[in-house]
């Protein structure tokens, strides 16, 4: 079908002719087209069906288009197809391929007629011609404002400011069907239109915060030897807790009894004190250390998609330990 219609596209008036590698190119976007859309491709038909359209613009181009959007749920951009398919320009000797698509794209009309839904804003608070208001990112001309504008199913945005009030925001699902204009009412509240830099809206209220980075390998390393560190620094401090209790009780006053201690145990008895002492410090300060650096590696991890933030970097190296402050200022 498709080589027979676009072979005598060249009939319609008030258009250039299409070339033969125009024609060559569309029956080719049409066929593989209809091969997608039988696949279940039906956005990858749609861009065969858009293309081969724009260079033939005939009525069965025009039609495969408007059903493709309609299965898409762009019923309003199907509707504005299929209009433009019935009110294309007739030619004397068209084929009858091409009134059969009129007619089919005269009833897909219909019925798009009926499943379209609209919104009507109902804005207050502020004087209308001062009124910036966006649905989907697209504005809304002044005089078309108090008028219902018919929009796709589905979820949509709506965005709406004006000099010296409050910038408002509402998300809103339209149903397919549904023939009653859907009613928002949104009253502007007075206050500073806030603007983020470079002109961004603001986030609207209780909009999730922009995510955090995944937390850095470096700091679950860190912490887990820092709670490593601290729990040998408490069993240190026990051991030295216990020396120093059996060196009260067996030598009060550091006066040991020669008869029941000769110097080689009572030698061995404060080196176990000393060492206990200082291995439960030194590993306390280490623990805390690495926690503490685990600690801000969590909290102050970057926001994900920006620059590296502020964090502190555990630096363990030969004659020296610490952490180092690393981050951009």
């Amino acid at each position: 079908m498709a080589l027979v219609l676009l072979s005598v596209a060249g009939a319609l008036p008030a258009r250039a002719e299409p070339s033969a590698a125009d024609r060559d190119t569309a029956r080719t976007l049409l066929i593989e087209g209809r091969k997608k859309r039988d696949a279940g491709d039906v956005e990858g038909a749609r861009a065969n069906f858009r293309a081969a359209h724009a260079l033939m613009h005939v009525p069965t181009t025009g039609l495969d288009l408007a059903r493709a959007d309609e299965a898409l749920g762009r019923l309003v951009e199907a509707r504005a197809t299929a209009y433009e398919v019935v009110h294309l320009p007739v030619a004397q000797s068209e084929p009858a391929a091409f009134t059969r698509a009129r007619a089919e794209a005269a009833a897909l009309l219909q019925r798009l007629e009926a499943r379209i839904p609209s919104l009507l804003l109902r804005i207050e608070g502020a004087p209308l011609d001062e009124v910036d208001a966006r649905v989907d990112g697209e504005r809304i001309p002044g005089p078309a404002l108090a008028l219902p504008r018919r929009l796709n199913p589905g979820r949509h945005e709506v965005v709406v400011s004006a000099p010296g009030f409050q910038t408002e925001r509402r998300e809103i699902t339209l149903r397919e069907g549904v023939r009653a204009p859907a009613e928002v009412r949104i009253t502007l509240v007075p206050g500073p239109q806030a603007e983020l830099a470079g002109g961004a809206e603001p986030p609207p209220p209780g909009a999730p915060a922009e995510p955090r980075a995944p937390v850095p390998t470096w700091a679950w390393v860190a912490g887990g030897a820092g709670l490593a560190a601290l729990v040998g620094s408490v069993g240190f401090a026990i051991d030295h807790a216990a020396a120093r209790g059996t060196l009260d009780e067996e030598c009060p006053g550091a006066v040991c009894d020669r008869s029941t201690h000769d110097l080689e145990s009572m030698e061995a008895l404060r080196a176990r004190w000393n060492r206990s002492l200082g291995l439960s410090v030194t590993l306390g300060a280490v623990g805390l250390a690495g926690v503490g650096a685990a600690v801000s590696g969590i909290v102050l991890r970057p926001r994900s998609g920006s620059e590296r933030g502020a964090s502190l970097v555990p630096l363990l190296a030969p004659g020296a330990q610490g952490v180092l402050w690393r981050g951009v200022f």
